[in-house]
């Protein structure tokens, strides 16, 4: 019996999310490949590892028992290979990188395009991950890298500034500001805005009333949403207007966007405080290859945001 790796590695993985999206995105393949790769272990085992409906993935008493095994495995091989190209002199191994939502659409596509190019013998997984779980997710290893926002807090990860970018205004299509190309912050008072609740991002939420009260006024939040997609549906309504970046600012029924000219946007790379491997160390290089701006991030000075949270 031929045993093929990415086959084990599929059932793996689809074995810890039960979902074949999430597997999917971590894998770094689209969702009929993964189906079709753990079909094929089952074929090739002669067992069933999932049982399957439209709504439900959940492994079967053989699949749980198997699962260890696969581990196990794929541990062992990866060690093999792992020896074999340090040996050789050339960066190998499994880099995990995570982005949040903001930064998913824009940079995630370019980065699985070129990492096999550049780096061929790195397996590269990506994964989203939720603002308020980004350090608890580095702290444990289950990321090596995230692409994200500044994280707005002091603490233990390396923050590196790629670029700024500007900030949008997404307002409803009646709403004046739709007629404007842009704005500034202090244009705000008085508007009633939608924001991210404040557990899924404490310090971008804090930031964001600090930096008002710095310009004189109370902010008027009058939605808190669970998610980007109900902040951009009560902009639609006509519930209020919401700040985000540009490079997340998609075409959206009923929402007109204009920039914020004074609060641009940070894109930083976060990793752990240790030195990284060279795998890690590689991946790393790539990113600010790929989506750094040298003369951009050298900026002096803070954006609004930031220099509120330096003076907090």
């Amino acid at each position: 019996m031929r045993m093929d790796l990415p086959l084990l590695r599929a059932f793996v993985v689809l074995a810890e999310e039960l979902h074949f999206g999430r597997a999917a995105l971590r894998l770094g393949l689209s969702q009929p490949q993964v189906s079709r790769r753990v079909r094929a272990l089952e074929d090739e085992l002669g067992v069933q590892l999932f049982v399957r409906t439209p709504r439900h993935t959940a492994l079967t008493e053989i699949g749980r028992r198997l699962l260890d095994d696969a581990r196990e495995t794929l541990t062992a091989a990866e060690r093999l290979q792992a020896r074999a190209r340090a040996a050789a002199g050339t960066p190998t191994g499994r880099v995990a990188v995570g982005f949040v939502w903001s930064t998913l659409g824009t940079y995630l596509a370019p980065l699985v395009a070129a990492a096999p190019e550049r780096h061929p013998d790195i397996e590269l997984a990506v994964s989203q991950k939720r603002f308020v779980d980004i350090v608890p997710s580095l702290r444990r290893g289950d990321v090596d890298l995230v692409i994200s926002r500044t994280l707005l807090e002091r603490g233990e990860m390396i923050e590196t500034l790629l670029r700024r970018e500007p900030s949008f205004l997404a307002v409803p299509a009646s709403h004046p500001f739709a007629a404007r190309a842009s704005l500034t912050w202090d244009e705000l008072e008085g508007e009633p805005m939608i924001a991210l609740a404040r557990a899924l991002a404490p310090s971008l939420f804090d930031a964001v009333i600090r930096l008002a009260r710095e310009r004189g006024f109370e902010p008027a939040i009058a939605r808190e949403a669970q998610t980007p997609a109900e902040a951009m549906a009560l902009v639609s309504a006509g519930l209020g207007v919401y700040r985000l970046p540009s490079s997340a600012a998609a075409p959206h029924p009923g929402v007109v966007y204009c920039e914020l000219s004074d609060v641009p946007s940070r894109l930083v790379l976060l990793r752990r405080p240790e030195p990284p491997s060279p795998a890690v160390a590689a991946v790393a290089e790539l990113i600010r290859d790929l989506f750094g701006d040298a003369s951009n991030a050298s900026h002096d000075g803070l954006g609004g945001l930031e220099a509120a949270v330096a003076r907090a």
